[in-house]
């Protein structure tokens, strides 16, 4: 019977969805115990009693008197009542010390068994029992139904955290990317578990300046996403109080430090690009993003900074880029480069990495293409080259593309001097 019954009970909390609300699962569990369990296990009727004040409410009854008793209360100083608070499981008859019939047959003519689950508030399940000789089996579908419930209450809370989670980060990440004269802009993220680390943000500071930003808190998950959404909200403090980028990411720095997580750190891109297509910016130990040229050439924009979070007193200085126009800068998370493809025939097996190399030749080969459509051709090709496996760690790409005269010929800007104010990186030099 043990073996079987767990796997009924089981079947039924299976059966119910763990997003809805910690009661409405309790009454669907309820209903579906009783329907379930009634004809082999003797269980003839269900009710949940709510805590409230000094007191517990029936809010569901199934079987026997039905919904006509819903409302009806119990004191918490019943001693039946009591003794469950103390044991959290008791079966009662009318032999049971203080068995009162004139509040028990309120409710029901049957002898029953309870079980308190939950938490503030707590919730009493009452089952009404064919009472039979063994009442070690009646103790063991008891405790089943108790322990079973409690697990799936766990399950649905750790579920909605996770929920409430991905809200709030979905919340951080622009639902539109705003709009700069003569640039595309296109981005996404997609986390390696249910939330994850990375971010990017693109804010209008004033008419034809845009704060870009992406970055990668170390691990992922929760824990990941929590100090991302930090990194998201420091950065748009710095931009209201219109502070220097360096100023920003430096104060940034030591909060992230200070908050405690030592073994933590985050990596960020973060810029402003004008409509001139001037771009200033501070790497704090981020994946370099990629210039391309329409020359066939490709910079890097490197760190100038560590990454944020270890040293509480580290220092940023601003670089400057010039983005002309048919240009390309892609920025990542080092998710994207750091894919890997397995060959398990291999002696040893054998493992190799997506690489920017591979970066470089796909974006390359989609240069003429729009953001979008660059970015979908990245993503594309990295999932492709891990066997379309699941994702071992967030990855992000963040494209922006200057529009050519010929795509874009604003009236009011005049053409951007055309040069670059700082020497940058070429890869392969």
């Amino acid at each position: 019977m043990d073996k079987k019954f767990y796997r009924n009970i089981e079947d039924v909390l299976r059966g119910i969805d763990a997003s809805r609300s910690a009661e409405d699962m309790l009454r669907e569990t309820l209903r579906q115990i009783v329907a379930v369990c009634a004809e082999q296990y003797g269980i003839e009727s269900g009710r949940l009693y709510r805590e409230q004040d000094d007191q517990f409410t029936l809010i569901e009854s199934v079987g026997e008197y039905g919904e006509s008793i819903t409302g009806m209360t119990v004191s918490r100083d019943y001693p039946v009542v009591k003794e469950l608070l103390q044991r959290r499981l008791v079966m009662i008859s009318p032999d049971s010390p203080g068995f009162d019939p004139e509040i028990e047959y309120r409710f029901s003519h049957f002898n029953y068994a309870a079980v308190l689950v939950g938490e503030a508030p707590s919730y009493i399940m009452s089952f009404g029992i064919r009472r039979g000789d063994d009442d070690g089996d009646l103790h063991f579908i008891l405790e089943t139904i108790r322990t079973a419930v409690g697990l799936k209450l766990r399950q649905s809370s750790l579920e909605n955290q996770l929920r409430q989670a991905q809200q709030i980060q979905q919340s951080l990440l622009p639902r539109r990317l705003p709009e700069l004269p003569g640039f595309d802009l296109a981005a996404l993220s997609i986390p390696a578990e249910e939330v994850g680390g990375d971010v990017y943000d693109a804010q209008e500071v004033e008419a034809g300046v845009l704060c870009l930003s992406i970055a990668d808190a170390s691990g992922h998950g929760l824990p990941a996403a929590l100090q991302a959404r930090d990194v998201v909200t420091g950065l748009r403090m710095g931009m209201t109080e219109e502070h220097k980028i360096s100023t920003t990411v430096r104060k940034l720095n030591r909060v992230i430090h200070q908050s405690g997580l030592v073994s933590r750190f985050v990596s960020l891109f973060y810029g402003e690009l004008e409509e001139t297509g001037s771009l200033s910016f501070v790497n704090g130990g981020h994946c370099p993003p990629l210039l391309f040229s329409t020359a066939g050439e490709v910079f890097e924009l490197p760190s100038n900074g560590p990454v944020l979070g270890p040293l509480p007193d580290a220092t940023y200085r601003r670089s400057f880029a010039n983005i002309h126009p048919g240009e390309v800068l892609v920025m990542f998370t080092d998710g994207l480069v750091e894919r890997k493809r397995r060959d398990p025939d291999a002696d040893p097996p054998d493992v190799e990495e997506y690489g920017v190399g591979r970066v470089i030749a796909t974006v390359q080969a989609h240069l003429h293409r729009d953001a979008a459509q660059i970015v979908a051709a990245l993503i594309e090709s990295v999932r492709v080259f891990g066997s379309n496996a699941s994702w071992e760690d967030d990855v992000t790409v963040f494209v922006i593309r200057r529009l050519t005269k010929r795509e874009y010929s604003p009236k009011s800007v005049l053409d951007a001097v055309s040069r670059r104010t700082s020497p940058l990186q070429q890869v392969g030099d």
